[in-house]
């Protein structure tokens, strides 16, 4: 019997409209392209002979720039029917690609998630015409108020006040915190958020993206970095992994490992105020 990964969150684009200082997939630096659907239904399909998937986020970035997006939902309702997609989005673009939202209605069994980065009326208009298009009621599931309907589409709105860095200093001189693995589990927000990513599956999004991270900005203070970037060490998976360690990663889903160590913990995490830290991408060039 295949184990289950309980989440997993693969990204479609790493491009996004908004620029968020403290963006969990390091979306506010400038990124370009997007994964096709054929790359991704060939990545998933060879992950399906070794696990299951209960939910699968298909993630940014901003989702919605990917031009094959709507391929995207249909494509994995279609290989993972009894899978839960999740879709997040900043709201921006739905107005532009509202046959997404009916989309992902009509695939039931799926969430969408409106994360309000900014005060735009175009947002909340939109919000507004969701809860008008279909038949909701009211739900907390683990502690999150959403609605739902009779085909359990599922509508979530987010407002985060403040982000946080998981790393030290900036871009360029950038240093791991070396916490303690459980006393940093304890403020990450991406307990249960594994990545799926080039033939691999890591811990989070900053395991599987702080390699290409630095690599950007010629490898600062690599040495500090080399235990988080040893896939030996880092607790990642790939598709030579054997059983064992396949189930093993299963079973850490949603607990602390020493790759967690990298973040920060209670005392050294610097929040962000995040509604003077987001802007559009294009009021910055």
């Amino acid at each position: 019997m295949k184990p289950t990964i309980s989440f997993a969150e693969i990204i479609v684009t790493p491009v996004c409209n908004l620029v968020c200082n403290g963006c969990s997939t390091y979306s506010d630096l400038s990124g370009k392209g997007y994964k096709t659907w054929a790359s991704g239904k060939q990545e998933l399909e060879s992950w399906l002979e070794r696990v299951d998937f209960s939910d699968l986020g298909i993630m940014g970035g901003e989702p919605l720039i990917n031009p094959e997006i709507r391929e995207w939902i249909s494509g994995v309702r279609e290989l993972m029917p009894d899978t839960k997609i999740r879709f997040p989005t900043n709201g921006t673009l739905l107005d532009k690609h509202w046959d997404v939202v009916d989309k992902l209605y009509q695939a039931g069994n799926s969430i969408l998630k409106i994360t309000v980065h900014l005060h735009d009326d175009k947002i909340e208009n939109i919000i507004q015409k969701v809860f008008d298009s279909y038949q909701w009621q009211p739900v907390t599931e683990y502690g999150i108020h959403r609605w739902r309907t009779d085909n359990d589409f599922v509508f979530q709105v987010n407002r985060p006040d403040t982000f946080y860095k998981t790393f030290q200093n900036n871009y360029a001189d950038a240093k791991p915190y070396n916490s303690k693995p459980e006393q940093a589990f304890e403020v990450c927000h991406q307990k249960q958020c594994p990545l799926i990513k080039d033939g691999r599956i890591y811990k989070c999004s900053t395991s599987g993206l702080m390699s290409s991270v630095l690599d950007r900005f010629g490898n600062p203070n690599i040495e500090l970095w080399k235990p988080y970037l040893d896939n030996q060490l880092n607790g990642s998976i790939g598709l030579e992994s054997s059983d064992q360690e396949i189930i093993d990663f299963a079973n850490n889903v949603g607990k602390p490992h020493k790759t967690c160590q990298q973040c920060p913990d209670k005392k050294s995490i610097q929040s962000i105020d995040h509604a003077t830290n987001v802007f559009y991408r294009s009021k910055k060039s």
